[in-house]
């Protein structure tokens, strides 16, 4: 059973300004990239999986739907995300009448060399406990080789900590993006994470 969530300090984007993409601090802690040799495909429940595949035991957190899209156009592929809408968020807030502000913060990793490339965040929807974001992003780079990491994470306010709700991972690689394809992710939380 998961008490609490880590906390995050700051923007969110702390130690992470650079292309290394290693991070400093909690923010390197929390949002680790996954290595090749942990790569677990869409669609799999981590939390059934055997304890040489997991390093931790894993809950899930709610569901995140996302669309995604490759755009072959005249100056390079062009990968396109849309950031849906979440639902079943299981974690215990402070009270269970608190409607959390939540947002969601994605990454996109190159596989090969385990670095973060690209950065964004939705917006903030606020007191929501099944948010929809109805958010696109564009990124200019051929899907081939990267992966996404999209954290569910709750806005604890200006001079409050966020806290990570959940995350999911989505390997590029995996799916056919020739057409949309609309599909809701598992949002899971590790005790490693969860017991920093």
């Amino acid at each position: 059973m998961v008490s609490s969530a880590p906390s995050l300090v700051g923007d969110g984007y702390g130690g992470l300004d650079g292309d290394d993409g290693a991070g400093t601090g909690v923010d390197s802690a929390i949002f680790q990239v996954p290595r090749i040799g942990k790569a677990i495909p869409n669609g799999t429940d981590k939390s059934r999986m055997g304890p040489e595949d997991n390093e931790g035991k894993t809950q899930v957190m709610g569901e995140i739907k996302v669309a995604l899209k490759k755009e072959v156009k005249t100056e390079g592929d062009q990968l396109v995300l849309e950031v849906l809408q979440c639902r079943n968020i299981t974690y215990k807030f402070k009270s269970p009448d608190h409607l959390p502000d939540l947002y969601v913060k994605l990454y996109v990793v190159n596989v090969a060399t385990q670095k973060r490339i690209i950065k964004k965040k939705t917006r903030v929807c606020r007191h929501d406990r099944e948010p929809s974001f109805n958010e696109t992003f564009r990124f200019s780079l051929n899907p081939t080789g990267h992966s996404l990491q999209l954290f569910l994470v709750s806005n604890g306010g200006k001079f409050m900590k966020k806290t990570l709700i959940g995350e999911a991972y989505i390997w590029l690689d995996k799916v056919d993006m020739r057409k949309r394809v609309v599909s809701w992710h598992k949002l899971s939380v590790s005790s490693t994470q969860t017991n920093p």
